[in-house]
């Protein structure tokens, strides 16, 4: 097993702050094919993925969390974006209808709320995202570029 590279952290006290946040990472990472959003319910993960989406080209407002469809896609930027949204999957046998593996070969960029329920699906190349909100309502997001090998 290796060591997970050392975290970034960015405060964020407004959702402004935390989508400013999510276009700067994807600005910063211009490679990375995949992101993956860890937070408690209402940590700001949709919000950053606004940030993500838009510096491809989508507009923030589009996006919402797709916690029904489980995948919504943006094409009309400069890379097509896949939203997942895994919070009501259970077994990771459920994915095979998602078209994962598609995505990935369409050079997509796909960003993943509750990446843990990926199982075999997790990319050891996704950038690892955590929000964390702190007792004053203000959020800590810590960033990770590359998950550790499992």
């Amino acid at each position: 097993m290796t060591a997970a590279p050392a975290a970034d952290a960015v405060a964020s006290r407004t959702p402004e702050d935390t989508l400013e946040a999510g276009a700067r990472l994807a600005a910063r990472e211009p490679r990375c094919r995949a992101f993956y959003l860890e937070g408690d319910l209402g940590a700001g993960k949709t919000v950053f993925a606004k940030g993500l989406a838009r510096h491809y080209g989508v507009d923030p407002r589009q996006v919402t969390s797709p916690t029904f469809a489980l995948v919504s896609r943006y094409g009309e930027g400069a890379r097509p974006v896949y939203h997942l949204d895994l919070y009501r999957i259970e077994r990771p046998e459920e994915l095979r209808e998602l078209g994962i593996e598609e995505m990935e070969e369409e050079d997509a960029v796909v960003i993943v709320e509750w990446p843990e329920r990926l199982g075999p699906y997790r990319r050891a190349d996704a950038t690892r995202v955590r929000l964390v909100r702190e007792a004053n309502g203000a959020r800590r997001i810590e960033i990770r570029a590359g998950v550790e090998s499992r």
